[in-house]
């Protein structure tokens, strides 16, 4: 009663004492709960207490007076509906009796609260039936008033903005891991205002691992690479001028941790009515390690027409030395025929196609271990053996070539040096280290060593040319590389990159010295 005089909806006549408004008087006609009274021809003649009836009929509230024990009292037709059971059937009982699936429930838990307390309050409640209630519940006197609202439309509306809210959310998470994962961002200027709003990852995206405070179009425009800001600021020209209504823009924007990043942007331009710009929005993606793939793919196809070439060169040089052969022991043939294959000219011309051969065999072998070292077959075969003795053996064979190229070859090999090792992939070191020193050694003296420290044996191959600079020490041993001095003096760039392989595949590893006096020396560290 006091929430509906509080609306200014009703005028309510009452006796000065509570128990007058729910007990009637003796001169007083009484009407049933839940009955509306005839109306008389003359509604003045109607008492307080119909009147109070009426109101409690007209009301959309539903009301219920229950009394000391609980038990129903006076309660109007509305509450009769949501309780479903007919008004007389529930004056005198308890209303979980009447309804016994309001038992347990929160409506009956806080009734019988308010009864044991004697102290009233506001809740929300759910009935069986799916109803929502706003419970108002007062003491008044010996009796417990309720006034109970039906609020399912209300919080059904609630629920569902609720649900809805609940699914944007989960929608806008899992855009945004999408975003992360993609390292993507969405962004949108307002050009009117200048405000720029931004996917959480986009501060990333420049290099801040926190969202800043603001997001500006002039740090926009300062992390930009030098090269790169003509060409945005001149699409950000056509935006304003109206020529275009999207674009699409790749640039290099700047960390603070000085790397450089790659990125491209997509856009579109939202204009009003008189076609002027209001929004840009768009969004941004980091495509650096696209680009580092693009440019390694260009380096490698460099690379490839880089090696072509020079496979090519290097493979017709023996071929050509072995067709001149071949035509000078033809000739020799033709015009003496005294000369016989024992005849010192034809010896000489047999020794040459030899080397020959064994120079365009190496080379055809190194192609052949690269090819399997990519695809992971280079095949070993370890055994046990005198690795002092098969360094021994290669220097006698290198003694030969070392002889006709001019350069005095030396050697100093400890012995005997037992260990574990394959044969065959060994003689193929020393032989690539021997032939890289009598190459570039440029005619000066060679020496190699092989001693004993501990329990590794070292290796080195010392020659007397121009060296190897320190920024080339590490290069060098990875594939189709040289140095200046090797690309002067021919080859492909695969000897050392196979001896690095055949080595750390042993367990030992090897790198450039510095040299005295300068000159190239290569070590050899294997375990024994």
């Amino acid at each position: 009663m006091t929430h509906l005089e509080g609306q200014g909806t009703v005028q309510v006549y009452m006796s000065p004492s509570p128990s007058a408004v729910s007990i009637p008087s003796t001169d007083t006609p009484v009407i049933p709960s839940g009955a509306m009274p005839a109306a008389p021809a003359d509604e003045a003649a109607l008492s307080a207490e119909a009147r109070l009836c009426v109101l409690r009929e007209m009301m959309s509230e539903a009301f219920l007076c229950l009394d000391a024990q609980g038990r129903i009292r006076e309660v109007n037709g509305r509450a009769a509906a949501l309780l479903g059971v007919p008004a007389q059937e529930l004056q005198g009982q308890e209303p979980w009796t009447a309804e016994p699936a309001l038992a347990g429930t929160v409506l009956h838990e806080r009734l019988m609260a308010a009864l044991s307390t004697r102290e009233g309050g506001r809740f929300l409640a759910e009935l069986p039936s799916r109803v929502w209630l706003d419970v108002n519940v007062r003491v008044v006197g010996e009796e417990t008033w309720v006034l109970a609202a039906d609020i399912t439309r209300r919080q059904r509306a609630e629920s569902e903005v609720a649900r809805t809210e609940e699914r944007f959310r989960q929608l806008g998470e899992r855009f945004q891991v999408a975003l992360d994962s993609a390292q993507m961002a969405v962004w949108e200027t307002n050009v009117a205002t200048g405000q720029v709003f931004r996917s959480e990852g986009h501060d990333r995206l420049y290099g801040y691992p926190h969202p800043l405070a603001e997001w500006t179009h002039e740090r926009f425009i300062e992390s930009l690479h030098p090269d790169d800001r003509p060409a945005v600021q001149t699409q950000l020209k056509d935006i304003a001028a109206g020529r275009t209504d999207a674009y699409v823009s790749t640039y290099r924007t700047h960390w603070p941790d000085g790397s450089w990043h790659w990125l491209t942007s997509r856009a579109r331009v939202l204009r009003d009515a008189t076609g002027k710009v209001m929004v840009v929005r768009g969004a941004l993606l980091d495509i650096t390690a696209l680009k580092e793939t693009e440019f390694a793919l260009q380096e490698a196809v460099r690379t490839r027409d880089d090696f072509l070439s020079l496979a090519s060169h290097e493979l017709r040089t023996p071929l050509t030395s072995l067709r001149l052969q071949a035509q000078l022991l033809r000739r020799l043939a033709e015009g003496n025929a005294q000369e016989t294959l024992g005849s010192p000219k034809v010896q000489a011309k047999l020794d040459a196609t030899e080397r020959q051969l064994r120079r365009l065999g190496a080379l055809v072998d190194n192609l052949l271990d690269v090819s399997r070292i990519r695809t992971g077959k280079l095949d070993f075969h370890f055994s046990d053996g005198d690795l002092a003795a098969v360094v021994a053996d290669l220097v006698a064979r290198f003694g030969d070539e070392a002889r006709h190229t001019g350069v005095p070859l030396s050697a100093k090999v400890d012995g005997p040096m037992e260990g574990r090792f394959d044969r065959l992939r060994m003689e193929q070191v020393v032989s690539n280290l021997l032939s890289n020193a009598l190459r570039y050694g440029a005619g000066n003296p060679v020496s190699l060593s092989l001693t004993r420290h501990g329990d590794k044996a070292k290796l080195t191959v010392c020659d007397s040319g121009p060296g190897v600079p320190v920024k080339d020490r590490e290069r060098i041993f990875e594939r189709f590389t040289q140095g200046d001095n090797a690309r002067r003096q021919g080859g492909m760039g695969l000897g050392l990159y196979i001896v690095r392989q055949i080595v750390e595949a042993h367990g030992g590893h090897i790198h450039v010295e510095d040299t005295p006096g300068g000159g190239a020396t290569f070590a050899v560290e294997l375990p024994l």
